[in-house]
């Protein structure tokens, strides 16, 4: 049985004295404000759009991720009013809190671009994922999605030599690690630093007042036995991020990245658990992984 399910608490402790040492920013206020105004029965979209406009390096990031590939709207957005129109409430709280992680995580540092890229990629994959399996909480995958690797900017901030340990776990194939041949980034991660970045992004999926299935789904996404979890929302939602983790993965690697990822066939052997829990087939994986090439990359 994984260290990860069994030695949580101990995991957890450690991942706090890094944290502590550092900090974990809360959630920022402009997302607070723009939550409590969504949660209104009569939610106000002007004052919405209001409330972004102030903070002009928010609104400018916002766009930015807005006018992505990611999102593929047809017309170029050039207003947070018009943004909000096209994408709707939920498409725009999100891109929100995509912006402010990526403000929180100093994203524009060269080493964690291809780390912001990756958790906007998984995130909107995880969403697309929800629709096709009538997961009933989309947003909560997209967040999943989202957050799932935000632990990784927090260690390297503390150990600065942590990127050549990332550089080295992305080049890794999934079954090698499964099979023994070599470590996985959480062994890795455990051995050098006697923690690892799934428990140093639950902290901070925590501190940031996300739901528990998302939190969870965040502790467990390198942990392929989702039996482990009692609840259906919390197995369903993690199983949904181990998919959309490994076809993000597998859409830069086709785009010319240099880490090497699994077959469709090879990743479905070793997550039988997962494709039975989505009820989906190999081809259904290959289906997701051509819609996004299609997207991303025309």
């Amino acid at each position: 049985m994984s260290s990860l399910l069994l030695n949580q608490e101990e995991y957890i402790k450690k991942a706090e004295e890094l944290v502590n040492s550092i900090g974990i920013p809360s959630q920022p206020q402009i997302v607070l404000d723009i939550n409590k105004e969504i949660n209104k029965p009569d939610a106000d979209l002007r004052k919405i759009a209001d409330i972004v406009s102030r903070d002009v390096a928010m609104s400018a990031k916002l766009l930015k991720i807005a006018n992505s590939p990611f999102f593929g709207l047809r017309e170029e957005v050039d207003s947070i009013q018009r943004a909000l129109s096209l994408l709707g409430l939920k498409n725009f709280n999100n891109i929100i809190l995509a912006s402010s992680l990526r403000e929180t995580l100093d994203a524009q540092n060269p080493v964690l671009e291809k780390f912001w890229n990756h958790s906007m990629a998984t995130a909107l994959i995880s969403l697309h994922i929800a629709k096709k399996v009538i997961y009933p909480s989309v947003d909560q995958a997209y967040i999943a999605g989202l957050f799932h690797d935000c632990g990784i900017p927090f260690i390297l901030k503390k150990f600065p030599g942590y990127s050549e340990i990332a550089d080295y776990a992305m080049s890794i194939v999934g079954t090698e690690a499964l099979s023994g041949r070599t470590k996985s980034i959480i062994g890795i991660e455990d051995e050098r630093y006697n923690t690892h970045h799934c428990a140093v992004g639950y902290l901070v999926a925590k501190s940031w007042r996300l739901s528990n299935p998302v939190c969870q789904s965040i502790w467990y996404h390198h942990y392929v036995n989702i039996d482990t979890h009692n609840d259906a929302s919390t197995r369903r939602l993690t199983a949904i991020l181990l998919l959309a983790d490994y076809i993000s993965s597998y859409l830069v690697y086709l785009a010319g990245g240099k880490c090497p990822v699994d077959t469709e066939q090879e990743w479905a052997k070793i997550h039988k658990k997962v494709l039975f829990e989505l009820s989906l087939t190999v081809e259904n994986i290959k289906d997701l992984r051509e819609d996004f090439t299609e997207k991303l990359y025309g």
